[in-house]
C-alpha cells in the first residue's frame, strides 16, 4: 500500500503544480489581455489624434495655399497700381525732356527721371522678392548670346559708370561658345545689379567684368562670371550675411548710397534657381569681387535668333500714316501719354477707348493695324475683350490684328494668360518711347488685306480640265476641305501639348498641301509654325493657332469662287 499511496501522493502533488501552472499560465494570459486592451485603446487614442491633426494640417496647407494665392493676387494688383502712375510719371518726364527746354529745368527732369527710376527699382526688387519666395519665379530658357549680352550691358550701365568718375572694362573668354542656352534675362539681371553695386561703392576707380570658361565637354559650359571693383570693400563679418533679404553693410545702410537690401538676396536667389553658385571676396578698404558661376547649354553655332535683324534700318516714319491704333486705357494719364508717344512717332491715326466693350464696339466700326489693349479696365477687362475680338475675327473670317497687352503686372503668369487669351505680345508699364516704337515696328503691318490666293497658281489649275463635268480644282478644292480641318485640329493638339516633333511634320503637310493649291496666306501661318516647332518653340505658335480656321475659311471660300467662274 506504501507504494500505492506513494504514487497517488506524486499524481497529487503533479496535479496540483500543472494547476498551479495553469492558474499563473491564465493569470498571465489576463494580464496579457489586459496590457493588449490598453495598447489597443491607446492606438485608437493615437489614430483619432492622428486623424484630427490630419485634418489639421490639411486645413493649414490649405489656408497657406489660400495665403498664397491671395498674395500672388495682391502683388498682382500692386504691380499693376505702382506701375500705372509710374508709366506717366517716367513717359511724361521723357516727352517734356524732348522739348526745348533750360538748362535748370532739364536739370529739374533729370532728377525727376532719376527718383522714378529708383522707386520703380524697389518695386521690383520687391516682387522678384516676392515672387521668389511664392515659388512663382521661372526661368525662361532661350538662346544665350554672353557677348552680346555683356555689350548691352556696357552700353547701358557706361554712362552711370562715368558719372561716378569709374571705368569699366571687359575680359571675356574667347573659348565660350557663341550661342549658349539659358535664361538670358536672369544673367542680365544679376550682371546688371552687381556691376551697379560695384560702381555705387566706387568712385574714380575701376569695374572690371569677367567671363571664363570653367569646364567643357560635349553639351554644356561651365561660366564663372566676376564683377570686380577697386571700392570701399567689405569687412568679414558683413560678408557672412550679405546675402540675405534687407541686409547691407554697416556703411551700405548709410544715407549716402541708400537701396533696400534686397538686390544680392534676389541675385542668390536666381542663381540657386539656374542651380548655380554665387560669393563674394574682399576686404576692406580693398575693393570686392563677387562672381557667380553657372552651367550652362551649348547650341548649334549656325542657329541665329531671327528677330531684331528684320527690322533693322527701317524708318518708321517712312510707313507711320498707313498705322492706325486703336487704344484702350482707363487710366486718363496713360491714355495721353501714349498718344502724345504715338504723335510723337507720326503715328496720329489713334482712337482711344476706356474699357473692353467699347474697344468691341470700335474694332466693330473700323480696322486697325493693331491694338494697344491695357490689362485691368473697367466693365470688361482686356484679356476677355481679347477672347471676343479673336471670336469675331473668326466667325466673320476676318484676318487676325495684332493686340498688345500694356500692363504694369509684369509677373509671368500674367503674360501667360495674356497670350492664351490671344494676345500677340506683351509691354509692362512703366515703358520708353524707345520700347513703344520698337513693339508697333515688330506688329506694323500694312494697311492692304493679305493676299488670300496665288492667283497665278490658281488659275494654271483652273485651266487644267478633266474627264468629267466638274473642274480639277474643284475636286483638289472637296479633297483640301475633307483632309484639312482635322489636321488643323491635330497641329493644334500637338503646338499645346508642346510635341514638336509631331507638330513639325502636320505644319509642314498642311503648308504643303496649301501651297500646292495656290493658298498663300493660310500657307505663311503654316510655315511660321512649323519654324516654331522646328526650334522647340511650339509655345510661340499659340497665338497663331486663332488664326488659322479663319485663313483656311477665306481660303476655301475663294476658291470656291474661282472654281464656279
Amino acid at each position: 500500500m506504501s507504494n500505492e499511496s506513494g504514487e497517488i501522493q506524486r499524481l497529487r502533488r503533479t496535479i496540483e503544480q500543472l494547476s498551479d501552472r495553469m492558474i499563473r499560465s491564465k493569470e498571465q494570459e489576463e494580464r496579457t489581455l489586459t496590457e493588449f486592451s490598453d495598447m489597443n485603446n491607446e492606438l485608437v487614442t493615437l489614430q483619432r489624434l492622428l486623424a484630427k491633426n490630419n485634418n489639421s494640417l490639411e486645413a493649414a496647407r490649405q489656408q497657406a495655399v489660400d495665403a498664397g494665392d491671395s498674395k500672388i493676387a495682391f502683388i498682382a494688383g500692386i504691380s499693376h497700381d505702382f506701375r500705372t502712375p509710374l508709366n506717366g510719371i517716367l513717359g511724361m518726364a521723357e516727352m517734356l525732356k524732348l522739348s526745348p527746354l533750360s538748362e535748370e529745368q532739364e536739370n529739374s527732369v533729370s532728377v525727376i527721371q532719376d527718383a522714378a527710376k529708383l522707386l520703380l527699382k524697389l518695386i521690383q526688387d520687391l516682387l522678384d522678392l516676392s515672387k521668389l519666395e511664392a515659388g512663382q519665379m521661372r526661368l525662361e530658357l532661350g538662346e544665350v548670346d554672353l557677348q552680346e549680352t555683356i555689350n548691352y550691358i556696357v552700353r547701358l550701365l557706361e554712362p552711370q559708370v562715368r558719372k561716378n568718375g569709374n571705368q569699366l572694362s571687359i575680359d571675356c573668354d574667347p573659348r565660350i561658345s557663341t550661342l549658349l542656352e539659358g535664361d538670358s534675362t536672369r544673367i542680365t539681371q544679376i550682371l546688371i545689379n552687381l556691376i551697379q553695386n560695384a560702381n555705387k561703392f566706387t568712385s574714380e576707380g575701376t569695374a572690371r567684368i569677367r567671363v571664363a570658361l570653367m569646364k567643357d565637354d560635349e553639351i554644356t559650359q561651365m561660366i564663372r562670371f566676376e564683377v570686380e571693383d577697386t571700392g570701399i570693400g567689405i569687412s568679414e563679418e558683413d560678408q557672412n550675411q550679405l546675402f540675405q533679404p534687407y541686409v547691407q553693410t554697416e556703411r551700405g545702410r548709410s544715407s549716402e548710397y541708400g537701396g533696400t537690401g534686397l538686390g544680392l538676396s534676389i541675385c542668390k536667389s536666381l542663381v540657386t534657381l539656374m542651380e548655380g553658385q554665387i560669393g563674394v571676396d574682399s576686404q576692406e578698404g580693398e575693393g570686392s569681387t563677387f562672381w557667380f558661376e553657372l552651367t550652362l547649354g551649348k547650341k548649334d553655332g549656325n542657329q541665329s535668333v531671327a528677330s531684331a535683324q528684320e527690322h533693322q534700318g527701317q524708318d518708321m516714319d517712312d510707313e507711320a500714316p498707313s498705322v492706325s491704333v486703336l487704344l484702350a486705357d482707363d487710366n486718363v494719364i496713360n491714355r495721353q501719354l501714349v498718344m502724345l508717344q504715338l504723335k510723337k512717332l507720326g503715328i496720329t491715326q489713334v482712337d482711344a477707348v476706356v474699357n473692353g466693350e467699347e474697344a468691341i464696339a470700335a474694332f466693330l466700326s473700323k480696322k486697325y493695324s493693331l491694338i494697344l489693349m491695357d490689362y485691368m479696365m473697367p466693365v470688361m477687362d482686356g484679356l476677355e475683350a481679347t477672347r471676343k475680338i479673336r471670336s469675331i475675327e473668326m466667325d466673320e473670317m476676318r484676318h487676325t490684328t495684332p493686340i498688345i497687352a500694356m500692363t504694369g503686372n509684369v509677373m509671368q503668369g500674367e503674360k501667360d494668360k495674356c497670350m492664351e487669351a490671344g494676345m500677340n505680345d506683351f509691354i509692362g508699364k512703366p515703358f520708353t518711347l524707345e520700347i513703344l516704337s520698337k513693339m508697333i515696328e515688330k506688329w506694323q503691318q500694312s494697311s492692304e488685306p493679305t493676299e488670300v490666293l496665288n492667283m497665278s497658281i490658281v488659275h494654271e489649275i483652273a485651266e487644267l480640265n478633266t474627264d468629267g463635268d466638274r473642274t480639277l480644282l474643284g475636286m483638289l478644292l472637296d479633297m483640301y476641305r475633307t483632309d484639312t480641318p482635322g489636321k488643323i485640329e491635330a497641329l493644334r493638339r500637338h503646338i499645346v501639348s508642346g510635341d514638336h516633333v509631331a507638330a513639325t511634320e502636320v505644319a509642314h503637310d498642311l503648308k504643303s498641301g496649301s501651297l500646292s493649291l495656290g493658298i498663300r496666306y493660310l500657307s505663311t501661318l503654316f510655315a511660321q509654325i512649323e519654324q516654331f516647332a522646328k526650334e522647340g518653340q511650339s509655345r510661340k505658335a499659340e497665338p497663331l493657332l486663332d488664326a488659322l480656321l479663319p485663313a483656311y475659311q477665306a481660303a476655301c471660300a475663294s476658291l470656291q469662287r474661282v472654281s464656279k467662274d
